[in-house]
């Protein structure tokens, strides 16, 4: 059911992870999602492997799973027995209503990259990752290239670039019950695609021995189709339509980190990320997380964050009938809203190779949506 498919506007940042900490290792962790309601729930197993080639490569491997099922609301034709794809005959308001569709999707998504290491510890980094269900397809490739400042090393600049194409797969069922000219697979009727560009810049400090700051800046650019197969709007002809979002996207915005120790055993991570698009939507982040180490083996975990943002203007309310505006959506993920993330996390270092950790993050949002999702994994340094 295409699921929350876009990788992050700055999608290169995976290629930002400084090798100053590199090691072998294979992580394994098991992340479990329910919403409210019995919305949606996930099960997603995930393995990275980090593999030291010499000292001047790294190859970073990471595979998830996703198990994803539930329901979603989205307006109807009741006469069609709830089909989410039954559009564009003019029916009795009363026969228009918001019920749940049922899905039962699974999603697979690897990645690789691969850091190579210059004479005088520049990074160039490289990565591939695709991403697929049974109605979307998704293949980025990723370039990175980290710039130390001079031999002390406090001080590095970072180039990031992405490319991203997508394939979806499209049930049109408009005026018809059935479709006729649907895939006997995948049940698609039509394909359409997308493309994302991203590109980030930014420059990391070291400021003392105890203290680290970052600033960056983004740009993302998506062609193509951008709207939701899934989602319907109502027209003021009591006509169920499919949503229509503009086909580009521009977006752009920055990043502020800092990261400060505050002895040996209490440590805080402190962001802010402002992200705007000419959708009119404006954004703002705000993530702390503060780690204290109780003994040797034990560090505990806990932090907040914070994410508003505005409206889309194209958006309306699920009770707002649209007329014959070009662009239209009434899914709530593009209306003005607020949330709170509350995290605890666990990690326990059984040995100088093996440690344990668990999480467990709780998630409100002003549209009356809450979760709950945890985490538990292992890590083995080999």
């Amino acid at each position: 059911m295409q699921l929350d498919h876009k990788l992050s506007i700055a999608a290169a940042s995976v290629l930002l992870s400084s090798s100053l900490y590199a090691q072998d290792y294979v992580r394994v962790n098991v992340m479990n999602y329910s919403e409210n309601d019995d919305r949606v729930t996930v099960t997603a197993p995930s393995v990275e492997i980090n593999k030291e080639l010499g000292l001047d490569y790294t190859l970073n491997g990471v595979f998830v799973s996703d198990s994803v099922s539930g329901a979603t609301p989205v307006y109807s034709d009741t006469t069609s027995g709830a089909s989410a794809y039954h559009r564009g005959t003019v029916l009795d308001i009363s026969n228009i209503k918001k019920e749940n569709i049922e899905f039962d999707e699974q999603r697979a998504y690897g990645s690789l990259s691969v850091t190579k290491r210059v004479r005088n510890r520049d990074e160039i980094t490289a990565l591939y990752s695709k991403s697929y269900e049974s109605d979307y397809d998704s293949n980025t490739l990723g370039f990175g290239y980290m710039i130390w400042a001079d031999e002390s090393k406090n001080r590095s600049y970072n180039f990031d670039l992405s490319y991203q194409f997508n394939e979806i797969l499209i049930k049109d069922c408009t005026g018809n019950h059935i479709c006729s000219d649907a895939d006997s697979i995948s049940g698609a009727s039509k394909k359409e695609d997308a493309t994302m560009i991203s590109t980030q810049v930014g420059i990391t400090q070291y400021i003392d021995e105890r203290s680290l700051a970052k600033v960056s800046v983004f740009y993302a650019n998506e062609d193509g189709y951008l709207s939701n197969p899934y989602y319907n709007v109502i027209r003021n002809t009591n006509q169920v339509e499919a949503e229509n979002r503009p086909d580009t996207r521009t977006a752009y915005g920055f990043n502020l980190k800092y990261i400060r120790s505050f002895s040996d055993d209490l440590s805080s991570n402190f962001a802010y990320k402002f992200y705007s698009d000419d959708w009119d939507i404006n954004s703002h982040t705000l993530d702390i997380n503060n780690y204290y180490e109780l003994n040797d083996k034990f560090t505990v975990g806990f932090g907040i964050r914070y994410y508003g943002q505005s409206k889309a203007e194209f958006y309306s309310k699920s009770t707002t009938y649209f007329t014959n505006e070009e662009f239209a959506s009434h899914d709530d993920r593009l209306s003005a809203f607020n949330a709170f993330t509350y995290k605890a996390t666990l990690d326990y270092k059984y040995s100088d190779k093996i440690s344990y950790n668990i999480g467990l993050n709780y998630y409100t949002q002003s549209t009356d949506l809450d979760a709950v999702y945890s985490s538990v994994g292992f890590k083995y340094n080999f």
